[in-house]
C-alpha cells in the first residue's frame, strides 16, 4: 500500500466556484426577459410603439428548441411511447393512426423493436442493446 495520501474532498475543500456555479432556469436574465416580453405585449395589445430597441424576446437560454419553432421529433416520439406502453399495441390500429396520428412506419417499428427486445426496462447489456447496435453497424 502507497504512503501517498489524496486529498479528502469536503465542502471545506472543494473549490469555491463549484460551490458558487448556478443554473438558474429562473434567474436574473429570464426574469428580465419576461419582463421585456411583457411590456413588448402590453404596448402591442395598446397599439402602442413599442419602447425597446425591438420588438420580439427569443428565449434561448432554457433548451426548448420548439419555442423557436423546431418541430418535435414525432416518429421517435410515438415510437418510445409505444416501446414504453406496448398494451396500445394490443387494440385495433385505426385509432392510433386516426385520432392519435400515430404514423403506420412508427407503429412497425416499435413492433419490430419490442419483438427483438423483449422490453423496454430500465436496464440493458451495459454497451446497450444488442440488437440495436447491430442494427446501427448496418446502416
Amino acid at each position: 500500500m502507497s504512503s501517498l495520501q489524496l486529498p479528502i474532498l469536503s465542502k471545506d475543500t472543494i473549490n469555491p466556484h463549484v460551490k458558487a456555479a448556478e443554473y438558474p432556469v429562473r434567474g436574473k436574465l429570464s426574469l428580465k426577459a419576461e419582463a421585456f416580453r411583457q411590456e413588448i405585449t402590453q404596448f402591442s395589445t395598446l397599439q402602442k410603439p413599442i419602447a425597446l430597441p425591438f420588438n420580439e424576446v427569443i428565449f434561448a437560454n432554457i433548451g426548448n428548441p420548439q419555442q423557436l419553432d423546431q418541430k418535435p421529433i414525432t416518429f421517435i416520439r410515438q415510437v418510445l411511447s409505444l416501446i414504453e406502453y406496448p398494451q396500445l399495441l394490443e387494440g385495433p390500429k385505426d385509432p392510433l393512426v386516426a385520432q392519435f396520428a400515430y404514423k403506420r412506419d412508427a407503429i412497425i417499428r416499435a413492433k419490430r423493436l419490442l419483438k427483438e427486445i423483449r422490453s423496454a426496462g430500465a436496464y440493458s447489456e451495459s454497451q446497450g442493446v444488442f440488437y440495436i447496435r447491430k442494427k446501427s453497424r448496418n446502416l
